[in-house]
């Protein structure tokens, strides 16, 4: 069973915490709104998401749902008395104008709303949507307050350690490439294509996470104060480093594709003399050197400087640039130096390498 996260467990608390304190308020509610107090705690729920700005707008949204299936059946109502055809006909509307996107979370509520009038309003159609209406929007509130005051969520860790995720394991899949130039065999016949598969996947949902950590902080009071501890890196979820990540990661997959071409299957070796394929290994090496020391915060100058010049060197040992084996290895070499060049921009071309460093 998957583990309980602590972000989980104090939205339950609050989530509690709301119900009871519309509940209470609910109660003293004045006329004909204080016969429907129940509806108080279903708005609040409705009303609590793990984001200050999902919680705002589930909440707008829910009232706005409501308010729909009240006008619903109020139209109905104008027709005739609630009989079986009128209230199937109302709900059907309110499935229908529940498909309307901007809805969201509120879209249940509108065939919801209407049958809610129409059945359990009965003859008091009118005092029971204006108590519906009030004591869900009273409810809405209260979740909403409760939300914003009670640690208002805000989760930047949980992005954090999906990038973590991501850059080890693209310095794994760089260190296992390195490998196996050197030495073919060495990764035990790993298949180069279902990693890149996997790493499009697991980009997937290391974005999935930094969206979700700037949701957390869009309209969240805690921002402010982190603004003013940690100026330099509290409104950034992880944005910047997945982007450079995926544009890593987009040259890595390049650049192994290019390579899996100059792999002989039958023979079990590469295509290429050993002192070549020897080379490439050191510049990818030397790629996966650079990748990590980014990902530590440190200076990835020294080992993408390393990767240029062993790519300028690949380009000069190259016999016959129109064979195809020797294309191959030109393409994986620009792929290669395009990908530290993601994170070490160069200040200028270097020697055998201005072919690399365009584009």
């Amino acid at each position: 069973m998957q583990t309980i996260r602590g972000a989980r467990i104090l939205l339950a608390l609050k989530t509690s915490l709301a119900v009871a304190l519309s509940w209470v308020v609910a109660q003293r509610m004045p006329g004909v709104i204080d016969d429907y107090p129940y509806y108080a705690p279903l708005g609040a729920i409705s009303a609590m998401y793990p984001t200050v700005l999902g919680s705002v707008r589930a909440g707008l949204q829910t009232v706005a749902g409501i308010a729909l299936g009240i006008m619903l059946a109020a139209g109905v109502l104008l027709v005739g008395d609630p009989n079986l055809v009128t209230v199937s006909v109302a709900v059907g509307l309110g499935v229908l104008l529940a498909g309307v996107r901007q809805l969201g979370a509120g879209a249940e509520y509108v065939p919801v709303g209407a049958l809610f009038v129409l059945i359990v309003g009965g003859q008091d159609a009118e005092g029971f949507s204006a108590g519906f209406l009030v004591q869900m929007s009273v409810g809405v509130a209260i979740g909403l307050l409760v939300n914003v005051t009670v640690i208002p969520p805000l989760d930047f860790r949980t992005a954090r350690l999906q990038l973590d995720r991501l850059q080890n394991v693209v310095v794994d899949y760089l260190e296992d490439v390195a490998g196996e130039l050197a030495e073919p065999g060495t990764t035990g016949g790993r298949d180069w294509r279902q990693r890149n598969h996997a790493l499009v996947r697991i980009t997937g949902e290391v974005r999935e996470a930094v969206d979700e950590s700037a949701r957390s902080a869009r309209g969240n009071p805690r921002m402010m104060l982190r603004r003013r501890r940690r100026p330099a890196d509290s409104t950034d979820p992880g944005y910047d480093s997945l982007l450079k990540l995926e544009n890593v990661i987009f040259h890595l997959r390049g650049f192994t594709d290019a390579v899996r071409e100059l792999y002989d299957h039958q023979q079990h070796d590469w295509l290429v003399p050993v002192a070549l394929s020897a080379r490439l290994a050191e510049a990818v090496q030397s790629a996966a050197d650079a990748v990590r020391a980014w990902a530590d915060s440190e200076d990835p100058e020294e080992a993408a400087e390393r990767v240029r010049s062993l790519v300028g060197r690949l380009h000069a040992d190259l016999t016959d640039p129109s064979r195809a084996e020797d294309q191959l290895v030109m393409a994986a070499a620009q792929d290669l130096a395009r990908l530290v060049a993601v994170l070490d921009p160069p200040t200028a071309p270097t020697a055998g390498s201005s072919a690399v460093t365009r584009g």
